[in-house]
């Protein structure tokens, strides 16, 4: 009996054990085991933002714009905070530096295009405001609907001006006058420039533009050919040499074909041709025509007859392939643009070493040739420069280097009167002791009226390689002494 009790007993201290136990089980946390729980999480692929996608669309459309100006953009990177990039621009046309920068910050949204108003609100927040306005920097907000890939832009510094914190922080847009496109390269160029100091457009000038084209006012009417057993120049030359004539070389040498504009029926030239096959043509048949090698043979013969016609004291030097003074130094009058005035056209150097040696050469006048047939009308190009030479015919050995140095320093000024000096002295002389007429006769430069004009003291006074060109050419009108432009 006593047994009884004692396990009833204990059975129901049990019993009382185990409800205190599922009592305290339901109160506290159910934990269950590390790899129980990631077998219940929800398993899926990997996902990029849609808002992110957006944000860097919007970037990329800012990027295209900047790239069509033949700029540069330059993202912020990670951890940007208001500024996504910055513009730096380019001269389109050189693709050098300007040295002009603008800080950009992009917004993006969808619906801009669609939406048929003309204007549209984005909303800024005031702390990017604040950041925007702090810097010394131009800065730009930039709104883009990538979809379309248009966007729109403003000047947050000049929108904002007055603005303070509390003030609203909304921006209009119109979105015809306020696109983003590489057409904003004059405004973004305005709004990056320096603010310095005053500036006023200058007054609008017009201008004569004097060409280098001379025009050829005429030439021999009449072009003639014969048969000829010469083979080479230097057949004809001896040929030539034995009827002591003094015969020029304005003449071509085609197979067995000569062709000049001398009468080739007449002394001297009978020593050369066969007689009976002399035939002559108008020369406007060459001149005139579109066949290239009729208007090929036409310009050879000119360049040979103003050869012929220039030969007493200009010369043609085949291997610098110009035309150049020749003799001592001197100086010789010319027509420039105001009055008759005297140039030097031959100079003399000399240089002492450091071993005392001296060395002399000179500097002649020159210029490069070439016939051209402009809307009709034939001209001569004149290309200034210049032939250095140690005795007055000779080639100077560094004449390469002498030419390099004095074309980096000559300003417009000079090239001008060198042009006109040249046009005046290939001009027909009209005065007492003038000659017969030269085969080819030669008129007045090519000008030009230009309603723009530019003050090239003003252009030229800050560039470094003009400068002192610029400060020699005190009036506009009257053209100095090459000497000096060039005396050091």
């Amino acid at each position: 009996m006593l047994l009884m009790t004692a396990f009833r007993c204990l059975f129901d201290f049990s019993a009382n054990l185990q409800i205190v136990a599922s009592s305290m089980a339901a109160t506290r946390p159910h934990y269950l085991p590390m790899a129980a729980r990631r077998r219940g999480r929800r398993s899926g692929p990997k996902t990029i933002s849609g808002t992110g996608l957006t944000g860097q669309k919007g970037v990329h459309v800012i990027e295209g714009v900047v790239l069509d100006m033949e700029s540069r953009w330059t993202p912020s990177g990670p951890n940007e905070v208001g500024i996504d990039g910055y513009i730096e621009l380019f001269d389109p046309a050189s693709h050098k530096a300007l040295g002009l920068n603008l800080a950009a910050q992009s917004k993006a949204s969808t619906g801009i295009t669609s939406d048929p108003r003309a204007t549209f609100d984005f909303w800024c927040a005031p702390a990017d405001i604040e950041y925007w306005l702090a810097g010394n920097m131009p800065m730009i907000l930039v709104v883009s609907d990538p979809a379309s890939k248009e966007a729109w832009w403003v000047s947050v510094k000049d929108y904002f001006k007055d603005w303070k914190p509390g003030n609203p922080t909304t921006v209009t847009f119109k979105k015809d006058e306020q696109r983003f496109t590489k057409d904003c390269f004059a405004a973004l160029a305005a709004l990056a420039a320096p603010k310095a100091g005053l500036y006023l457009a200058p007054a609008r000038k017009a201008e004569r533009v004097h060409s280098n084209l001379l025009r050829i006012d005429s030439y021999p009417a009449r072009i003639y050919f014969a048969d000829t057993e010469c083979r080479w120049p230097s057949d004809v030359w001896a040929l030539l040499n034995k009827t002591h004539q003094d015969p020029d070389g304005g003449w071509v040498l085609r197979g067995k074909r000569f062709i000049s504009f001398h009468d080739l029926s007449e002394e001297p030239w009978t020593a050369v041709c066969e007689q009976g096959t002399v035939e002559s043509f108008p020369a406007t048949d060459w001149s005139d025509s579109s066949d290239p090698d009729r208007q090929h043979l036409f310009v050879q013969l000119m360049n040979q007859t103003l050869r012929a016609q220039l030969r007493d004291g200009v010369r043609y030097w085949s291997r610098e392939e110009c035309f150049a003074l020749t003799g001592d130094p001197r100086k010789l009058h010319y027509q420039s643009l105001k009055r008759r005035s005297k140039i030097t056209v031959i100079s003399q150097f000399s240089k002492t070493a450091k071993d005392g040696r001296t060395f002399e050469w000179r500097r002649h006048m020159a210029f490069c040739s070439q016939f051209r047939l402009l809307d009709g009308q034939w001209c001569l190009e004149l290309t200034p420069t210049y032939r250095f030479t140690t005795d007055g015919y000779e080639l100077d050995r560094f004449h390469e280097d002498r030419l390099k140095g004095i074309k980096q320093i000559e300003g417009n000024r000079a090239v001008l009167s060198c042009v006109l000096f040249w046009a005046d002295y290939l001009r027909p002389k009209t005065d007492l002791f003038a000659g017969a007429p030269p085969p080819i006769g030669f008129g007045e430069l090519v000008v030009f009226e230009s309603p723009v004009g530019i003050n090239d003291k003003q252009w030229l006074s800050d560039d470094p390689e003009f400068g002192k060109a610029a400060e020699l050419q005190k009036d506009a009108l009257s053209l100095p002494d090459i000497d000096d432009l060039f005396t050091s």
